[in-house]
């Protein structure tokens, strides 16, 4: 009954995967980081709440770029499946920049891993820098960094098309992606409702593995 279940559950993971080969940047992101990822649906209280926030944070965003010499050339340009939230120029070079802006406390490792996605896009060839930010800061994302998550989500969209079962049944336990996930024969995920993810400590980025 157990092996059934599992089944089961493999089968609902797969269907969601043959709904989502198209990935958004947002989705893609954090298949690259637990390719077995399945989202969990978002209730609309925490819709609301997050639009508020972030209304708030691309407020401070704008205002500090601004301050910074920036003009503002676009708010929520959207395309198939991703909205980029803004566009600014320097007014004394010229240099376009992409920003995501995240309404969390920290920038998180699915935060950079999504804006640099946004730079493979044939619309964005003529941006220069790519930037991740909250109320805070502005973290601008190196051109290796952005190159290697292009590589790791050519192997993710690889591996999702040519074998879809193994993809649906390989998990990574990550804090980005766990706390709202909702592949349920996922070993990492609590049985119980409340409980935390079963994640393995925290680990420097130069021991991660290879991509």
């Amino acid at each position: 009954m157990q092996a059934s279940r599992r089944a089961s559950e493999v089968g609902m993971a797969l269907m969601i995967l043959s709904r989502s080969v198209k990935l958004s940047p947002s989705l893609l992101a954090r298949k690259i980081l637990c390719i077995g990822y399945v989202p969990a649906p978002f209730r609309e209280s925490d819709r609301l709440k997050f639009q508020g926030l972030h209304a708030m944070t691309t407020i401070r965003v704008i205002a500090r770029h601004l301050q910074l010499g920036y003009r503002l050339m676009k708010v929520e340009r959207g395309g198939g499946g991703y909205r980029i939230d803004l566009l600014f120029e320097s007014i004394s070079t010229g240099r376009k920049r992409l920003n995501e802006v995240k309404s969390s406390k920290t920038i998180r490792e699915v935060h950079r891993i999504q804006a640099a996605l946004y730079a493979a896009l044939p619309v964005h060839i003529n941006i220069d820098e790519i930037a991740v930010s909250n109320k805070e800061i502005d973290e601008i994302l190196s051109p290796d960094f952005i190159e290697e998550v292009q590589r790791r989500a050519q192997f993710t969209r690889q591996l999702l098309i040519a074998n879809p079962v193994t993809a649906a049944s390989t998990y990574t336990a990550h804090e980005d992606c766990c706390y709202i996930c909702e592949n349920k024969s996922c070993p990492f995920l609590p049985t119980q409702p409340h409980s935390k993810p079963q994640l393995p400590p925290r680990v420097s980025p130069e021991s991660k593995r290879p991509w």
